[in-house]
């Protein structure tokens, strides 16, 4: 983007077309005796197309669509590597942090249309292929908790101040809480009711999440344990600070909770369009 010298100007123009080619080459060299330098070669595409998504590394509105990089669908070979080669164990040291790191609620790509987010999914969706047993369920989500809570202490400790005040630490616990929504939804499902329940309690009190969506998800435990009142009193919280989520309106209906004046007109409104749609 700088004009490094380094570079010469008609590999800079290129650049998509390089990092297609890079992309392929990592992905072909899984399948060599000693798939290590693929998976980090990966690993680091991974990290620059997040990069690339806030950061003008390159002359591109959308440099994600216009590498054609599918993120989620490089992580799920990655993951599939890292099982065959070095087994559950690794998957388990190493995966959890790179999901907490990549996840993206909206995908990776800066407008969210075009060809490559047809084809993305969340990452939850190519981890959850590969752990195939309950214990192999159990012994992520407890790596996972572990990479959470390690997450929330390497945040920073003071706001800092970006015209006004701007907490960046409250901002990246939203943010990562909404990102990994789909994957708490997993762990809520496969894990409600059964002996590995204590791991919910985990993940609802992790210092590394904030925000309506953590409310959100313990609000579904309570309601997944029978104690409706609460999931109600806590489903009244989020529609307080969100009050036109169409998610947490639908829950608060299901479990009878009040609602909010804003959120109770916002769904009234909502209705009464549905009810004039041709």
């Amino acid at each position: 983007m700088a004009g490094d010298r380094r570079v010469h100007h008609t590999e800079r123009s290129k650049w998509r077309l390089t990092f297609r080619r890079l992309a392929g080459d990592a992905v072909a060299a899984l399948q060599a005796d000693d798939p290590g330098p693929a998976q980090q070669a990966i690993a680091e595409m991974v990290d620059l197309a997040c990069e690339m998504k806030s950061y003008d590394c390159f002359h591109s509105d959308d440099p994600v669509e216009a590498a054609r990089f599918v993120v989620s669908d490089a992580v799920a070979v990655l993951g599939e590597s890292v099982l065959r080669q070095d087994g559950v164990p690794a998957v388990a040291r190493r995966v959890p942090e790179q999901l907490i790191g990549w996840e993206a609620d909206y995908g990776w790509t800066r407008r969210g249309d075009g060809q490559v987010p047809e084809k993305e999914t969340a990452l939850a969706v190519p981890l959850a292929r590969l752990l195939t047993t309950p214990d192999m369920w159990r012994t992520f989500a407890e790596s996972y908790l572990d990479a959470l809570d390690a997450a929330g202490r390497a945040d920073p400790r003071r706001p800092r101040t970006v015209y006004g005040s701007f907490d960046q630490t409250r901002y990246r616990r939203h943010q990562r809480t909404k990102d990994l929504a789909a994957w708490h939804a997993m762990l809520l499902d496969r894990f409600a009711g059964t002996p590995e329940d204590q791991l919910l309690d985990r993940l609802a009190v992790s210092p590394a999440l904030a925000g309506p969506e953590l409310t959100f998800l313990r609000a579904r435990i309570a309601e997944r344990r029978g104690d409706v009142t609460q999931a109600a009193t806590l489903a009244t919280e989020c529609l307080k600070e969100l009050p036109g989520h169409r998610g947490y309106q639908d829950f608060a209906v299901e479990v009878g909770a009040g609602l909010p004046p804003r959120a109770r007109e916002l769904l009234s409104e909502h209705a009464r369009s549905f009810s004039d749609a041709p």
